[in-house]
């Protein structure tokens, strides 16, 4: 008597009998080129819905990740600014107590 489960009997069936031909469909080209229709089709429709929150989250004056990302560059923009003219003070500073 087999020993392996019902479930993995009945997978190794379909298997076998679909597997094969799902594998020779997926390797065709018009396979790939109507997965690469879905794929750019759901790129679209996922750049639109991020459209339209923004415009949404912009009408309600709530930032969005942009906006954040935006403001998170300005402020480390702004933080080296600073401690480069910390650092200049630091060197004059110095500068003045040698003399």
């Amino acid at each position: 008597m087999d020993e392996r489960p019902l479930w993995r009997r009945m997978f190794e069936a379909w298997n076998t009998q679909v597997g094969t031909r799902l594998e020779q469909v997926v390797r065709t080209d018009q396979f790939a080129d109507q997965a690469a229709l879905v794929a750019g089709l759901n790129r679209r429709r996922n750049e639109i819905a991020e459209q339209f929150s923004r415009r949404v989250m912009h009408f309600w004056n709530i930032p969005t990740a942009t906006d954040i990302a935006n403001l998170k560059r300005q402020v480390e923009a702004l933080d080296r600014e600073l401690h480069k003219v910390n650092k200049t003070l630091e060197e004059v500073r110095d500068g003045d107590d040698l003399k």
